[in-house]
Order: C-alpha cells, then structure tokens, then sequence
C-alpha cells in the first residue's frame, strides 16, 4: 500500500480564498489587496499592492511584512494583531515611511479577517487605497500661506473647505473599503461593487477637486 498523505485542507482552501479575492480585486488599480496566514505571513498580493514595495506579487508569498520592510512594519504588525482578537478594524488612515520611499506615505486601510466553514481564522486580508498625493496637496497649501495670507478671511474659508473635502474623501474611501471587506466571501459580487463605488467616489473626488480649482485659480490673461 501506498503512504497516507495528510492534507491540510483548511490551507487548501484558504489558497483557493486567496486566488479568487486577488482576481476579484485584480480589475481595479487603485485598490490595494493584501492576504496574509493566520501566522502573517503572506498568502498573496495584487499588483496593486506589490507596486507599493517594487517586488513582483509572487515575491511575496511565505514573507511577513517585517521581512519585506524592516522596523516600517512595527505599527501595521500590532494592527494585524489586534484584528486576529477582535475581528476586523474599522477603516483608519495609516502613514508609514517604506524603504524604498524618502518620505511618509498614508493610506486609506480596512484589515479584516477571513474564516473558514467551521468558523476559524484561517486568513487576515487589508484593503487600502493611497492617499499621500492629498496629505500633500494639503501640505503644500499650507506651504504657500505666508502671515498675511492667513488673515484673509477668503483663503482661510478656502483652506477650511480643502481640509473639510479631503477629509469627506477619505471618508468615502473607507466607508467603500467596508463594504468591500464585506462580499470577501462572494468574490463574483466585488467586480460589481468596484464599478458602483468608484461612482459613488467618482461624486466626492469632484467635489474635492472643485475646491481645489478655487484654492489654485488659472490667471486667464496668460
């Protein structure tokens, strides 16, 4: 008689898990998926949040987010196991300084965990969007605010409704993350929900860039 083979079925299926959510949020370049073990080592990744560190998807599977970035990891590692206690957190915004950057960056990110039929954790899965560029933008208005300036009712109103847009943004860019985070056991459904978020989002990033166009007016005489 042949040798009795074991097989962990429960790492069967969390790798099926893995593949389909990584093809479910492979339609969407903005959206950053990451799928790690119940022991935090990653499962898999989208392109989308390989892109962030540099290194192929594939480089990451069996690596822990402490391999790949050093000390950079420290925060995110004690969120993840907060999330392995509690379930899932809501969607928080996060700064990190990765190595391969020279300044901070920040992200829009909900982490949950993912259970198998009987009820065990058997994955911890993060979904986040980037938004450095608007930490930036707001940066550099505050940058171009010289005393005087700041004693300009108009601009202060302006700087006001800049700060109060991006937050709304962000806002809508986690209560979209929850929602995703929540059809992970239906990955057919999330193509479908992409496509009406980013028209919800669509709403709140015009918004966002119509006080932005009033922070930076073009002077038509040129």
């Amino acid at each position: 008689m042949g040798a009795t083979v074991d097989i962990n079925w429960d790492s069967l299926e969390a790798l099926d898990e893995s593949a389909r959510l990584v093809a479910a949020f492979s339609q969407s370049a903005a959206i950053q998926l990451a799928v790690y073990d119940n022991q935090l080592r990653f499962r898999a990744v989208n392109n989308a949040a390989a892109a962030v560190i540099g290194i192929a998807a594939e480089a990451f599977v069996g690596s822990t987010l402490r391999d790949l970035i050093g000390d950079a990891a420290l925060e995110s590692d004690a969120r993840f196991q907060r999330v392995l206690v509690a379930g899932e957190t809501p969607p928080i915004e996060v700064a990190g300084m990765l190595p391969s950057r020279t300044e901070l960056s920040y992200w829009i990110e909900k982490q949950f965990t993912i259970k198998n039929g009987a009820g065990k954790v058997t994955q911890v899965a993060a979904l986040g969007i980037e938004v450095t560029a608007n930490k930036k933008l707001e940066e550099q208005f505050r940058k171009l605010a010289g005393e005087p300036l700041w004693r300009n009712e108009g601009y202060q109103r302006l700087a006001r409704e800049l700060h109060d847009s991006i937050n709304e943004y962000h806002a809508a860019l986690g209560m979209n993350l929850h929602r995703l985070s929540q059809s992970t056991r239906d990955p057919e459904k999330i193509p479908e929900l992409l496509a009406k978020s980013f028209e919800f989002l669509d709403q709140q990033m015009r918004k966002l860039a119509s006080v932005v166009a009033r922070c930076f007016p073009i002077d038509q005489r040129h």
